[in-house]
Formats: C-alpha cells, structure tokens, sequence
C-alpha cells in the first residue's frame, strides 16, 4: 500500500495540537478503535508505545517507534505486530494563523497469516485507511479544540 496523507487545519497553536499527538496513554479516550496505549520512557525523542486496536473484525496488538521533534513532527515505524508488516507514518505540524495545520501520513501493510482469506485482510487494509484515517483525524482536531 502507498502512503496515504490527509490535512486538517486545527484552531490551536502548535505546541497545544503537539501535546496532544504525544499523550499516547490518553489516547484510548478519543481514538477511533485504539483500546489500550501504553507509552514507554522517552529517550532522546524516541519513545516505543504499545497499542491494542479494535478494528471490528478483529483486534491487533503492536509496537511503533516514535520520533518526536517538538513542536512539528512525530513520525514512527513498526517494531513489531499482528499482521503488520509495515506501519509507518508521521504527524507534521506548522503554524497557520492562530491554530495548526497538521498532515497525518500513514503507510501499511499487512502479512498474510495461514488461514486467513484475503478478503479479511483487505477489508482490515481498507478500514485502516478509508475508514479509520479520516476518523482519527477528526478525533485529534476535536480532542486539541476541546482544551
């Protein structure tokens, strides 16, 4: 899968819109999905954070690796995952008058485990990005306004 982008523009300053996309263990109370987060200790901008994602069909665990650059980028790659082979994607964030314009980049891949149709698997692909991407956008914006 190619790497899908979306922008929302926020009606906060950027370091507010920042620290909301790095409270990982809130993120169970406003994500679409997200079940369970639980950060790690931060080292020098690198933090690894477990997730456990409830996509309707099935729940996924995983661990992304996190790079944070205050107060414009997060970005992440896969450590580790049920049915992920790839799951990269970045948070860049900029200034646009009063608030923050904020682009979400997220790139899977899912691997294909005996037994498991196709079609489950492409209905999950299909529902992380079509679905669950405008979601999550909409959920930060609302989460960041809301104060």
């Amino acid at each position: 899968m190619a790497v899908v982008s979306q922008e929302i523009v926020v009606g906060v300053p950027i370091e507010r819109f920042y620290e909301v996309v790095v409270d990982y263990a809130r993120y169970p109370e406003f994500v679409p999905g997200i079940k369970a987060c639980r950060p790690g200790a931060e080292r020098a901008g690198v933090r690894d954070v477990q997730y456990e994602l409830d996509l309707g069909i099935k729940r996924i665990r995983y661990v992304l690796r996190h790079q944070e650059s205050r107060p414009s980028r997060v970005s992440w790659s896969l450590v580790s995952g049920e049915l992920m082979k790839v799951s990269n994607g970045s948070w860049e964030l900029a200034p646009e008058g009063a608030g923050t314009r904020a682009r979400y980049s997220v790139e899977v891949q899912l691997s294909k485990p005996p037994l498991v149709p196709q079609a489950v698997l492409d209905r999950v692909s299909d529902e992380l990005t079509r679905v669950q991407l405008p979601r999550t956008l909409q959920a930060f914006k609302q989460r960041a306004e809301r104060g």
